[in-house]
């Protein structure tokens, strides 16, 4: 038993301890709740790149965030979402923000894409052999190949074979150099022989920008063509102003496409004359090279690209010639004489598709054959013709057959 003292002091005691403990517990509640735990800003952690790289080919990024996190990512400005790729050859800047809880986050990264080994342009000519729908069709593959990988375009696409007959023709070609997607097919113009092989491309293969000259024509088989082209490209554009296409991920091959002589466009029964000169005209740029391609233009079509667009034709380094090598696309007459449009253009080498029997013309060619300093290559000889172009603008011309001869007229070509 305690005593009355020792009870008393007991008693104070207590309450002591008690008033204590009461301060204590108050002031870990801090008046009322515990402290919350301080919070940290989201992460961001980015996969596949990493600040100041210089990558030889296509990259994929990911992006991980804290969960619960928001954010936005921009590449040079332009949304950017985790798992794309990015294939472009250039600079770029991969910007991160992520917010959570009132606190944000930021990562930057800059990187490059810069490709290495075996950089080229590859232009291919194919040979429609004896093709009697016009005077001798085209059919051009041109494919831009880098460490990011190979990318592909086509002007025309006629038929081979005797009379036109074989519309598969260049499907199967494209097959053969494991084409399966085109980036762009430009149709020259409205002439079957340029054409009529582009049906069956565009139903098998894969084509995402289709390039047209407008052109009406009451004839089914080219409306077949421009109404497919509407349903399984990408897109259909008709060509009303310049076009440029940079074809691939290189950067370094770049097609402008040059709007087409308007005057004959809404005739249905334009002559074929007519229809030539609505040719669209394309220029081939990479490095310091330079290559036009004229459909069949003729006379108003090469006078035109002369004096409207001077600056795009002039002085270039290969010429494909139009119209198969015909009188009317060499002659400011379209006869015989003078030609201002091959003083005009002035290409080192000469690039002919024809036939043989028609085409090319004997004045023409000789016109040609007889220009200093050049080369003339047509596929009635040679045959496939291959046109190589290093990222410098340096070139070489291999051809399928006969190397060494000179190019020859239309069996049945008299003037």
């Amino acid at each position: 038993m305690f005593g009355h003292a020792e009870s008393r002091l007991f008693s104070g005691l207590a309450r002591a301890f008690f008033a204590i403990s009461v301060s204590l517990a108050l002031a870990s509640c801090g008046g009322g709740g515990t402290e919350p735990e301080p919070k940290d800003p989201p992460e961001i952690t980015i996969e596949g790149v990493s600040n100041g790289d210089v990558l030889e080919g296509p990259v994929t990024i990911h992006l991980t965030i804290t969960s619960g996190a928001t954010y936005q990512a921009t590449l040079n400005g332009q949304p950017f979402f985790s798992g794309a790729t990015v294939s472009q050859a250039g600079s770029y800047t991969l910007e991160v923000l992520a917010r959570k809880d009132g606190l944000t986050s930021t990562v930057t990264v800059g990187f490059e894409i810069r490709p290495v080994g075996g950089n080229v342009l590859i232009m291919r000519f194919f040979n429609l052999g004896k093709n009697e729908a016009g005077g001798g069709g085209d059919a051009i593959l041109l494919t831009d190949s880098s460490s990011l990988g190979q990318f592909h375009a086509l002007i025309d696409a006629g038929p081979a074979g005797e009379g036109g007959s074989d519309t598969d023709y260049v499907l199967e070609r494209l097959r053969a150099f494991q084409v399966d997607t085109l980036q762009a097919m430009v149709l020259s113009h409205a002439h079957s022989d340029h054409f009529s092989g582009m049906r069956d491309i565009l139903n098998q293969l894969h084509v995402r920008d289709f390039y047209y000259n407008g052109q009406i024509r009451g004839f089914f088989s080219y409306q077949q063509t421009i109404s497919v082209a509407g349903t399984r490209a990408e897109n259909r554009i008709t060509v009303a102003q310049e076009e440029t296409i940079s074809l691939g991920a290189s950067g370094a091959t770049n097609l402008r496409i040059i709007p087409p002589l308007a005057d004959y466009l809404g005739d249905a029964d334009a002559n074929s004359s007519e229809l030539n000169d609505g040719s669209l005209g394309t220029l081939v740029t990479r490095g310091d090279f330079s290559m036009f391609f004229t459909g069949d233009g003729e006379v108003e079509a090469n006078t035109r690209w002369r004096e409207t667009y001077g600056d795009l034709t002039a002085n270039v380094d290969v010429l494909k010639v139009g119209h198969h090598g015909a009188n009317d696309a060499v002659f400011d007459n379209g006869s015989f004489g003078r030609s201002r449009w091959l003083e005009h253009t002035n290409p080192e080498v000469h690039i002919i598709s024809g036939n043989g029997t028609t085409h090319p013309r004997v004045r023409s060619l000789q016109y040609l054959l007889g220009r200093a300093g050049t080369v003339t290559y047509c596929t009635n000889v040679h045959g496939d013709i291959e046109l190589r172009v290093a990222e410098d603008g340096a070139f070489m011309v291999t051809v399928e057959q006969n190397a060494s001869q000179t190019c020859e007229p239309g069996a049945d070509a008299t003037t």
